[in-house]
């Protein structure tokens, strides 16, 4: 038994997240489960967790357990996020506006504005109200959707590598979690 525990953890890879629509299976516990932790081994097996049975497994370690939580919780924001950035232009959602300019942000699926390492304009704006004045007036406006295309590109780019630097926490948090939990089953 000890054999296939160290296997498993030093064998995870890698612990990727997403909600099931509607509802998915826990390879644990054969629960229903809305909230799918998907743990990826070295061998390229994967299973699918709930996350009563993440904290079951984070249970010998009440700070692995907030650590993963934090960590999924941003994790969240950051597929929201590059799931917004990825539509396409036309429909993707418009956020707050910025100053009345008729410049808006970009906004996820919950209507929250978009924001990474800054804050991305929506490269569709409203240019009679644009047009109507103020200090905010885009003077060329492909100039604009350029520049705004532009950088949606770079914050999608650094949005997946900050998924996959989560991700490999992650299975880090959870490799340390099964140790502690194996240690204290041989104890």
């Amino acid at each position: 038994m000890a054999e296939s525990s160290s296997k498993l953890t030093s064998g995870i890879s890698r612990v990727s997240f997403y909600t099931a629509m509607p509802v998915s299976m826990c390879d644990r516990c054969s629960a229903g489960i809305k909230y799918v932790h998907v743990v990826s081994y070295r061998d390229g097996t994967t299973q699918r967790y709930g996350s009563e049975c993440i904290n079951k497994i984070l249970d010998g370690d009440t700070s692995l357990r907030k650590l993963f939580d934090k960590n999924v919780k941003l994790l969240r924001k950051h597929q929201a996020a590059l799931a917004a950035l990825s539509m396409p232009e036309d429909k993707m959602s418009r956020g707050s506006e910025y100053f009345g300019s008729g410049l808006y942000f970009i906004a996820d699926q919950d209507g929250r504005d978009v924001s990474t390492t800054h804050w991305f304009f929506h490269p569709l704006f409203d240019q009679e109200k644009n047009a109507a004045g103020g200090r905010y007036v885009v003077a060329e406006p492909a100039q604009h959707a350029n520049k705004c295309r532009k950088e949606i590109e770079q914050g999608k780019e650094w949005l997946r590598s900050e998924i996959a630097r989560i991700e490999l926490f992650l299975a880090r948090v959870l490799r340390k979690g099964l140790l502690v939990a194996t240690m204290a089953g041989a104890a």
